[in-house]
């Protein structure tokens, strides 16, 4: 007899079930509709260009999961609920095709291979399960918040596969088990059921089968109505959020064109940022209904870690709850027809401000203020959830529109607009480092292949004016030709941007984009990340497009091209990856290249938390000149990395990390025992002399 089985052969089913199926889709599709009305609340954003390039990266992502893999266990339970679930669907529609088209699909070796495949997914699927309801019940990592919803969802999905063992287990007992035991076999969880209830007798287990056969068509269709209403919407929101997921790269943030605003209308600038939720791009909208609330994020953050209130996980939660709290109200404002800019009186706020820290779904400013921009969230969210961006463009609300901000804020910014650097009271001038250098000047008639841009804390503060020596040194015994620009240099603007006054950003950013333009600038070498960022992604939507070259990259060519030999001399040495220069543009392999070159045998060692996970040194966004006084203070906690790993020398490529690291080892270890030093640093002191 050919292996098949018959579908209907407990003669259940009926039209009633075809009424539960309708009824079901139309509640799914509703609940997508929904969610598809709440994003279109938002602003345009382009994210509908290079599909191609889009669907590859999608592809990667379900293929290979990379973001998945970092935490095996929870990679594991995932991989089991989703592919055990995937073989479930194929082998249900597989079956609901048979039986609408007529087409005997299901017969010979293809339906063994059927029979086994979604018996072992199932049963993995169930496994999966049980390891996820472990993980939350008996393990509950920190990071992990549970919410009713998860139990719903998990305890479905669990019922529903269990029911379907249940029932193929009583058709296997009447239909196979004494007929075709060879053929039971191929289902091996089915199997195990058929033979624990067969003694009950074929009426009976009938019976059985009838009544359960409903009781799980109703939980499926359930389910599937409940599908797209809950947490487990993810599973269409998530692959769509990374299929619209940034291209660009995190480093580079939305540019607002405010001088076309403030010439259509010189009162908008009242109105830039985000001050409601609606005024979020319809992309950001998505990635709050896309936050599957998993705690990467959180677990990651260096200002959660350190005691801060910001927590990136509450703060998407947050909003995701004001949207659809307050979505409602808008949708019906806009099909009023009503002013989509008025202020309806039951709209909140997306910050809260002092007298509205009630407000249903609202952000704290506090949280807001405690982001370094670092990227790490980003870089951990399995779903690509923008976070920087949303809490920079309320930034540029509290800041341009409420001057609401610290006092040590005001100050820089003011310093910035004044004297065009942050650095109140340095007692320096841009020409001062360069004084006794024979140097050129670009703005004295001299030309050269490299403009080394210096950037204001390479000129300004002392710790690295030592470092910007050290790569003059550097370029020198290269024999590179470089010029400055000298007094001529000015901010790039990138701390502004990052606290969310982009009216100066965009000032400074022109103004040197027109300096560049005006001395045929074409390749910039710089020491800091921040404005090799600036350069490399921001200036190019002020037609400044130019080679940026950060000096660890230079120095790892020159080293490659023999133009530079080093001394293989240092132990114990480590490197801390800057934010903007790591996670923001993935530049980790040549600062490694440079320091293994100057390192004994082993003498290099990488910290546990590196590359793309490695902890903030805590003074990005702005924190180079704000305190929040946090419980740990994040510089000192890397520091701690460092000693974790037993080196005595940190090597560092940011004027800012080293002066958080030096801070941190000057307030932990008084007596000297690490050392930190730049890259250039270490490369001008091992330089091999030539003959």
């Amino acid at each position: 007899m050919e292996a098949t089985r018959e579908i209907y052969w407990n003669d259940v089913g009926g039209p009633f079930m075809y009424v539960l199926a309708i009824a079901a889709v139309a509640c799914f599709a509703w609940g997508v509709w929904r969610h598809v009305q709440l994003w279109r609340l938002g602003g345009p954003e382009a994210r509908l260009d290079r599909i191609p390039e889009r669907l590859q990266g999608l592809l990667t992502e379900i293929i290979s999961w990379p973001r998945h893999r970092r935490r095996s266990f929870p990679a594991v339970v995932h991989l089991l609920i989703f592919y055990g679930f995937l073989a479930q669907l194929v082998a249900t529609s597989l079956l609901s095709l048979q039986d609408w088209s007529g087409v005997h699909l299901l017969h010979g070796p293809f339906y063994l291979g059927y029979s086994l495949v979604s018996d072992v997914f199932g049963l993995l699927a169930i496994v999966g399960l049980c390891l996820a309801l472990w993980r939350r019940l008996v393990l509950r990592p920190s990071h992990l918040h549970s919410a009713i919803d998860d139990w719903v969802s998990l305890g479905l999905l669990l019922l529903l596969f269990l029911q379907g063992f249940a029932l193929e287990g009583c058709r296997i007992a009447v239909t196979e088990l004494s007929q075709q035991p060879e053929l039971a076999r191929w289902s091996p969880g089915g199997w195990v059921v058929a033979t624990l209830i067969e003694d009950w007798g074929a009426s009976r287990i009938r019976a059985i089968h009838g009544t359960l056969w409903w009781v799980h068509a109703v939980t499926a269709f359930g389910f599937i109505g409940y599908w797209s209403h809950a947490k487990l919407g993810h599973v269409f929101y998530g692959p769509l959020n990374v299929l619209l997921r940034d291209l660009d790269g995190s480093g580079k943030l939305s540019h607002p064109d405010i001088e076309a605003v403030l010439d259509s209308d010189p009162d908008a600038l009242e109105h830039l940022g985000v001050a409601r939720i609606d005024r979020f791009s319809w992309k950001q909208l998505l990635d709050l209904d896309a936050c599957v609330n998993c705690g990467r994020c959180e677990e990651v953050c260096p200002a959660h870690l350190s005691g801060v209130a910001l927590s990136p996980r509450k703060l998407i939660q947050d909003l995701k709850g004001q949207l659809h709290e307050t979505g409602p109200a808008l949708l019906d404002l806009s099909s009023s027809g009503e002013d989509a800019a008025s202020e309806p009186p039951d709209v909140a706020p997306v910050v809260a401000g002092p007298s509205e820290q009630g407000a249903a779904g609202a952000v704290l400013e506090e949280e807001l203020w405690g982001c370094r921009t670092c990227g790490a969230c980003q870089a951990e969210c399995p779903v690509y959830v923008e976070h920087i961006p949303k809490i920079v463009d309320m930034r540029r609300n509290l800041v341009m529109t409420e001057s609401r901000m610290g006092e040590e804020t005001q100050k820089f910014l003011k310093n910035i607009e004044d004297r065009m650097h942050p650095w109140l009271g340095t007692p320096h001038d841009r020409e001062a480092w360069f004084a006794d250098l024979d140097i050129k000047v670009l703005g004295r008639g001299d030309t050269a292949e490299y403009l080394f841009w210096v950037g204001c804390t390479g000129a300004l503060v002392d710790r690295n004016i030592e470092v910007t020596r050290a790569m003059v040194r550097v370029l020198q015994a290269a024999d590179v030709d470089f010029a400055v620009l000298g007094a001529e240099e000015s901010c790039t603007g990138d701390p502004a941007r990052r606290v969310g006054e982009e009216l100066s950003f965009q000032t400074c950013a022109k103004t040197n984009v027109e300096t560049f333009e005006r001395y045929a600038v074409k390749k910039i070498i710089t020491t800091c990340p921040h404005c090799f960022n600036s350069f490399k992604n921001e200036y190019p939507d002020f037609d400044g497009r130019y080679e940026i070259i950060h000096h660890s990259q230079l120095i790892a060519e020159l080293v490659r091209a023999g133009r530079l030999r080093l001394r293989k001399e240092l132990h114990a040495l480590t490197y801390h990856d800057p934010c903007y220069l790591g996670r923001h543009n993935e530049v980790y392999d040549e600062p490694r290249e440079v320091l293994e070159g100057l390192s004994e045998p082993g003498g290099f060692e990488d910290m546990q938390r590196s590359r793309s996970r490695a902890l903030c040194c805590g003074s990005g966004g702005g924190y180079a000149w704000m305190d929040d006084k946090p419980q740990h203070r994040i510089n000192r906690m890397r520091l701690e990395d460092v000693r974790s790993c037993g080196a005595g020398t940190t090597a560092v490529s940011c004027p800012f990390c080293m002066q958080m690291f030096d801070e941190a080892v000057a307030a932990t270890d008084p007596d000297g025992g690490i050392r930190v030093a730049d890259i250039a640093e270490l490369v001008a002191e091992n330089l091999e002399e030539t003959a």
